[in-house]
């Protein structure tokens, strides 16, 4: 009994020490930048920012994964901050997936700045790119917290919608070229003219017509045609008899 005792308590302490592991630290992440508009050629830099951290001990490591539209933005270099170490191409930053890991010389607790991301705008960069930083992780050498995404929008003056227009291709307003127009309008009209073609053959297959006339018709014939088989039966009987 005794035994069945204290197995039951070093469980209990163990869910409740796992609880606790789990349970200790939040913070947030986010990214920022000095402004949100760009010029083509430009270099501008992305701070990854922790704040409000709620743990005994504090943050020393984290890792997720960077994202960015590589048409439009080429990423020169990752560096880290503040006691974070850089993380280095090919050992703790991957280029091909995006995925980094970064860890602080000690325990850290205030808000501060942990990675610095410098960028070059593309001179084929669109009007909209968006930076994302997803699937991170932070830990305080005990406990996790994840933090599922965070994003930083970039505007590109003058940038295209597509950085390889074809020709005859719409421009970035989405306009249609001259002369376009009325072979887009005469397209739409023999379209709709033949939907409705269509609508009434499916109309005349499904819904025949139903005329007073040839209703009485069919309906004399089929009286026609029973009476002939009483008859025929009739005959036949008398036959026999």
């Amino acid at each position: 009994m005794k035994k069945k005792i204290s197995v039951g308590l070093i469980l209990l302490i163990i869910i409740f020490i796992t609880g606790n592991v789990y349970a200790v630290l939040k913070c947030n992440i986010n990214l920022a930048t000095e402004k949100a508009e760009y010029n083509k050629g430009d270099v501008f830099t992305v701070d990854v920012n922790i704040s409000n951290i709620e743990s005994e001990r504090g943050v020393i490591s984290c890792g997720g994964t960077l994202e960015y539209d590589k048409d439009s933005l080429k990423l020169e270099k990752i560096e880290g901050v503040n006691g974070w170490e850089t993380p280095g191409i090919g050992t703790s930053y991957n280029e091909t997936n995006g995925k980094f890991v970064t860890t602080r010389n000690e325990l850290g607790k205030i808000d501060e700045t942990i990675l610095k991301l410098t960028f070059t705008v593309n001179k084929g960069g669109k009007q909209s790119s968006v930076i994302t930083l997803k699937d991170v992780t932070l830990a305080d050498g005990t406990s996790l917290v994840k933090i599922n995404e965070t994003n930083k929008n970039i505007t590109i003056k003058q940038g295209t919608q597509n950085p390889n227009p074809q020709p005859g291709d719409s421009d970035i307003n989405n306009n249609p070229k001259p002369g376009n127009v009325s072979n887009t309008s005469n397209d739409l009209n023999t379209s709709d003219g033949s939907i409705s073609k269509k609508d009434n053959t499916i109309t005349d297959k499904i819904m025949p017509k139903t005329g007073g006339k040839s209703l009485t018709i069919v309906i004399l014939i089929g009286i026609l045609i029973i009476m002939s088989f009483v008859s025929l039966v009739k005959i036949k009987m008398i036959n026999k008899q």
